[in-house]
């Protein structure tokens, strides 16, 4: 009888989320920007604040402009081929999650990165992949300290860089909309701070977030799951950032 009980509540549990998930009060803007005022969602029972989220209609146009088009579609091609956004959901279904089981970064990933900074996203937008199995939000960040800088691009200080990372909410024809989120990846929120390790490639116009830490007064969250991060528990915001600046010293130097 006792495990029967466990089992009801676990079940319970689960659909209560759904509802919370698939409850009316999220904001339906494909795009928020720093300064609005999105309508509010009491964050309780450890929920995330939905309304930080960018929303993307499944059937969203494409620019008409050529340059826009192709630019847009160079962005999309990274998030080709995921399997993940279903084109038929449930209609129960409000949220679809991902686990990725490749090897995480390091907790300093100093050499993988082609860009290090500490920023304010100031703008988001959701886009879906160009075979619409994959959807991914677009960040606007303005650069606020440059720790690593870009050698082939020389971004400056106080610029606006751009930068993706898979998940966002998708609105269907029918009104439905599904948060796709990675377990282990979660999405920066609009005109919060964070420490930020970037990629490129020769294809995206858009850097790749690899790895983020948020910046919450002097305290460093890690976001990212998959290192132990018992380093910097309780470092500060400066502690931190000099570990990343002696990381990035040690990896330019020649070897001996």
């Amino acid at each position: 009888m006792k495990s029967n009980r466990i089992m009801w509540v676990l079940v319970l549990l689960a659909v209560l989320t759904t509802l919370v998930i698939t409850s009316g009060a999220f904001d339906s803007r494909r795009q928020v920007k720093a300064g609005e005022q999105p309508q509010p969602t009491p964050e309780t029972g450890g929920f995330r604040d939905m309304t930080k989220y960018a929303v993307v209609d499944y059937n969203q146009p494409l620019p008409t402009n050529k340059a826009e088009l192709e630019k847009r579609k160079l962005a999309n091609k990274r998030y080709d081929g995921q399997d993940w956004v279903s084109g038929t959901p449930h209609p129960d279904t409000g949220g679809v999650g991902r686990y990725d089981e490749t090897t995480p970064p390091e907790i300093i990933p100093a050499n993988e990165s082609s860009l290090i900074i500490v920023g304010e996203v100031i703008e988001v937008n959701a886009h879906m992949s160009n075979d619409k199995l994959g959807i991914y939000s677009e960040f606007a960040i303005q650069v606020k300290e440059i720790l690593k800088n870009d050698a082939a691009k020389n971004v400056e200080q106080g610029g606006v860089v751009f930068a993706d990372r898979a998940g966002g909410f998708v609105r269907y024809p029918n009104g439905q909309r599904i948060i796709y989120e990675s377990a282990q990846r979660p999405l920066p929120f609009i005109s919060d701070e964070y420490v930020l390790f970037l990629t490129s490639d020769d294809e995206s116009p858009n850097y790749a977030i690899l790895i983020i830490y948020e910046l919450k007064g002097n305290r460093i969250i890690q976001l990212d799951e998959g290192r132990r991060f018992d380093e910097f528990k309780n470092a500060t915001r400066s502690t931190f950032i000099d570990a990343i600046r002696r990381k990035i010293s040690k990896s330019t130097q020649p070897p001996k």
